[in-house]
C-alpha cells in the first residue's frame, strides 16, 4: 500500500510548474490534490465527490492542475451553474508563498472559459481560508460578502391565517393558495399574491428587479447578470416548487417576492430569496412574509428553514434574529466577472 503523505503538498518547496488539464487518467491524482492537498487518487473523498458530481450531472471539464515532474501539486475546479454562472474550488494552500502559484491556476483556468457562455464565477471560503482568500484575490475576483448561514425550526402542522395583525397570528394565507394567486392581508393593506407561472415570468422579474433598488442583500451582485439568468440561477437551488414561489403586487405596483425550494437532502426549505420594494420597507411586510413562510413549511411537513444573508444587512440580521433563526455557519463570498458579461 502506498505511503499517503499526512498534510497537503506544499508546491513552493518543489521546482518549476507546469499548469494543464489532467488526462484522463490523471484526474484522480488531481482531484485528490483538489480535496486533500495530496495526489492520492485512491482516497476515499475522490470516490464521494464522483459519486456526487455524477449524481448531479457536474462537468469535470473545468478541472486544472499546477505539475511539478507530472505530480500535481495544486488544482481548481470550475463548475458551470445556472444562469450562465459557475462555483469554482482550490485546493488547499499550506503558506503563503503558495499564494501566487495558485493564483496563476486560477488566472489560467478562468482564460478558457467562454465569457459567451460563463458570466460570473462564485466562491464560497471559510473565514480561515486567508491563503485562498489572498490567491483568489491576486486572480481577479473581488470580496462579495460575508455570509451567515440560519436556520429556523418549523412547529408541525401550523396553520397559516390570515394576518390581522392579533398577537400570537403565526403567518398569512393568499385567499387563494392555488397557481392562480389570489389576495392577502398585510397591515391592512390588500396585495395581490401570484405563485409561478411561466406566462409570469416578467412579473416575477418585475418584483425582483424593484427589490433590487437601494438593497443591502450583496449589493455588489447588483447589475452583473441579466434577470433571465438570476431566475434560472434560483430555480437551481434544492429543488424547484412554483407553489412556492410568490410575488406580491399592489395593483399594479411590484411589492416584493418570497422564493422558498425544497431541500434535497433533507425535509426543510431554503429560502432563495426575499426581497421587498423600497415603499414598501420598513412596514413589517418582511416580517409577515417570513411567518408566511414557517406556515408553508409546516403546513407541508418541512421541518424546518435554511437561509443566507449578508452579515452587513443589519435590518435582515434583525430580522430573522427576532424570529428564532440561528447561525448555523459563516462563509466568505468571493466573485469575478468575466470581461465582456457586465451589463
Amino acid at each position: 500500500m502506498a505511503h499517503i503523505n499526512p498534510t497537503p503538498i506544499d508546491p513552493s518547496q518543489g521546482g518549476p510548474t507546469r499548469i494543464r488539464q489532467p488526462q484522463p487518467g490523471e484526474r484522480r491524482a488531481a482531484l485528490a490534490v483538489l480535496l486533500t492537498g495530496r495526489p492520492t487518487p485512491h482516497d476515499l473523498a475522490v470516490d464521494h465527490f464522483l459519486e456526487f458530481t455524477d449524481q448531479q450531472g457536474m462537468s469535470l471539464d473545468g478541472l486544472w492542475a499546477s505539475y511539478q515532474e507530472q505530480v500535481p501539486v495544486s488544482a481548481t475546479l470550475i463548475i458551470p451553474t445556472a444562469g450562465r454562472a459557475a462555483v469554482v474550488f482550490v485546493s488547499p494552500i499550506i503558506t503563503h508563498r503558495s499564494v501566487q502559484d495558485t493564483a496563476d491556476l486560477l488566472k489560467t483556468a478562468i482564460r478558457d472559459q467562454d465569457p459567451g457562455l460563463l458570466g460570473l464565477i462564485q466562491s464560497l471560503l471559510d473565514p480561515t481560508q486567508r491563503h485562498e482568500r489572498d490567491a483568489l484575490l491576486n486572480a481577479g475576483f473581488t470580496r462579495l460578502a460575508s455570509l451567515v448561514y440560519m436556520r429556523c425550526s418549523c412547529p408541525p402542522r401550523a396553520v397559516a391565517s390570515p394576518v390581522d395583525g392579533s398577537e400570537g397570528n403565526s403567518g398569512c394565507t393568499p385567499g387563494d393558495s392555488s397557481a392562480h394567486g389570489g389576495v392577502i392581508e398585510l397591515e391592512g393593506t390588500p396585495l395581490t399574491a401570484l405563485t409561478w407561472q411561466d406566462d409570469r415570468f416578467d412579473m416575477f422579474a418585475e418584483a425582483i428587479s424593484a427589490s433590487y433598488l437601494d438593497t443591502l442583500d450583496c449589493p455588489g451582485l447588483v447589475g452583473l447578470r441579466r434577470i433571465e439568468d438570476i431566475i434560472a440561477g434560483h430555480k437551481a437551488v434544492g429543488r424547484f416548487d412554483p407553489d412556492l414561489w410568490s410575488a406580491f403586487y399592489l395593483g399594479d405596483q411590484p411589492v416584493g417576492v418570497l422564493l422558498l425550494n425544497p431541500m434535497t437532502d433533507r425535509p426543510e426549505l431554503e429560502l432563495v430569496y426575499l426581497g421587498i420594494a423600497p415603499p414598501f420597507r420598513c412596514q413589517g411586510l418582511a416580517t409577515r412574509l417570513m411567518r408566511y413562510a414557517a406556515s408553508l413549511a409546516a403546513g407541508r411537513d418541512y421541518t424546518g428553514i435554511h437561509l443566507a444573508v449578508d452579515e452587513q444587512n443589519t435590518p435582515a440580521m434583525k430580522l430573522y434574529r427576532g424570529l428564532s433563526y440561528r447561525a448555523t455557519g459563516r462563509k466568505v463570498a468571493m466573485i469575478y466577472t468575466l470581461p465582456q458579461s457586465a451589463l
